[in-house]
């Protein structure tokens, strides 16, 4: 009886190690969800939506909007966007003619106050470099640029005279 059973170790650690111990090994974590260069777009798409919605706001009602529901209201992919884990901030200046805008995600910070037309602050700071993270634009400077071990942070920052 030993040396039957003895004849079967080997296969029966063979069908071991190939049931249990190789797929842990060989298991590749999946992603549910959105990788850097995603979030990154929709954090701007994000920002490009608020500044429409802000404009269509002040089109029908006469003054700038400080509540994020009014803006969903008029772009369901705002509400997307928030779902995908995109922070949106608004604040309306008492009168209504100025806000203020901050859109954030893991990998990207955006930030907008505007008058009428006049842009009084635009910034962008990049949390968390990767492929296809970059702020949005052209004509902007680069005000500062720090970077540690895990992440790079890029300020531009665009303020009107």
């Amino acid at each position: 009886m030993q040396g039957n059973l003895q004849r079967f170790l080997p296969i029966l650690l063979l069908v071991f190690l190939l049931l249990f111990v190789l797929p842990a090994i060989l298991h590749k974590k999946k992603s549910s969800g959105l990788n850097s260069k995603e979030l990154s777009q929709e954090t701007i798409s994000a920002m490009n939506i608020v500044v429409a919605g802000q404009k269509a706001f002040t089109t029908e009602h006469g003054r700038y909007t400080g509540q994020v529901a009014d803006l969903i209201e008029g772009s369901r992919r705002l509400a997307k966007y928030i779902a995908d884990g995109v922070l949106v901030q608004v604040d309306a200046s008492t009168s209504g003619k100025t806000y203020y805008t901050q859109v954030a995600s893991g990998v990207i910070v955006l930030v907008r106050s505007q008058t009428g037309n006049v842009v009084l602050a635009k910034s962008c700071d990049v949390i968390k470099s990767g492929s296809g993270v970059a702020c949005p634009g052209t004509g902007t400077k680069t005000s500062g640029t720090t970077t540690s071990p895990t992440t790079t942070t890029t300020t531009t920052q665009t303020t009107a005279s």
